[in-house]
């Protein structure tokens, strides 16, 4: 989910790697050192302190301000769209009337797997058994949930057999991630460039237009995508006599309030009816209604 802090992060990520190429412990663009973050200067930076700005070293500041806050119209209804799968580490096959169950190795459990059983006694068609592999799984116990829930099957470490009355087809799936965007917003972010020199001033204000002249889109921390738009730019001297220069720049945000969630992809399902009747698969071991 994106938030104030993570587009802050991601921002300050940018212009680190745009104008410092040689890494952090180099240089900047402009020849000076420089240190990029979030907030504002402190007393610690224009004195008495290593790394001050009377003593050579430019800053950057990247700050949000919070009376720029407005709220735009998200997708309607918030649906929640899919956007990667992960395959299920849990296998399942049958042969002969045997279930096996098996754990792809050096990876944790995941996955949803079950059996779409017929012929059992009272039930119409088919009826399933699932179960949604958790990290301290194995095929031993996988195997024991599933047997527990097919009358008659018995469970021997990571196999089932079945009773020679019923067919059943071995059923299984992985995970999928979903996004909802719940709230869509704007934001302005005030970058300063801070220097003791009106002439690094100048010179580091441009780099930073520079850096981001040709950025409409960033990704933060979280993979949460947001637009950058660059706004008005001043030079400020008010502190000049303090020797102190700075040139603040702004950017409007645009970026999404957004959930994740996992869910497990669909692997049967029924349809409740008159009379108790279900249409479709049932659902094998489910509780009671109450």
């Amino acid at each position: 989910m994106a938030d104030i802090a993570t587009i802050s992060t991601a921002i300050a990520g940018a212009l680190t790697a745009a104008l410092c190429p040689e890494g952090r412990s180099a240089s900047s663009c402009t020849g000076r050192p420089v240190i990029i973050r979030r907030g504002g200067l402190t007393q610690a930076d224009l004195g008495n302190a290593l790394h001050t700005l009377h003593e050579g070293c430019d800053f950057i500041t990247i700050a949000d301000t919070p009376e720029s806050w407005s709220r735009l119209d998200e997708p309607l209804g918030r649906p929640w769209r899919m956007e990667n799968t992960q395959a299920a580490t849990v296998s399942i096959s049958i042969a002969n009337g045997t279930v096996t169950l098996g754990l792809a190795p050096d990876t944790v459990p995941s996955g949803t797997v079950g059996l779409r059983v017929q012929g059992l006694a009272g039930i119409t068609g088919a009826g399933c058994c699932l179960h949604r592999a958790q990290s301290g799984d194995t095929a031993a116990s996988i195997a024991a949930r599933l047997a527990a829930m097919v009358p008659g099957a018995v469970a021997q470490e990571g196999n089932i057999t079945l009773p020679t009355s019923v067919t059943a087809q071995a059923i299984n799936a992985g995970t999928a991630t979903a996004r909802c965007v719940a709230r869509r917003q704007q934001q302005m972010f005030v970058l300063t460039a801070w220097s003791a020199s009106p002439v690094a001033r100048d010179a580091l204000g441009q780099a930073m237009a520079d850096a981001l002249a040709l950025t409409d889109w960033l990704v933060d921390a979280n993979s949460s995508t947001f637009r950058i738009e660059a706004r008005e730019a001043s030079n400020d001297d008010t502190a000049m006599n303090r020797g102190i220069f700075a040139r603040p720049a702004h950017y409007l945000v645009t970026f999404d309030t957004d959930l994740t969630r996992s869910m497990p992809l669909m692997l049967a399902g029924g349809i409740g009816g008159a009379d108790g009747l279900i249409a479709g698969d049932v659902l094998l071991g489910a509780p009671a209604a109450s």
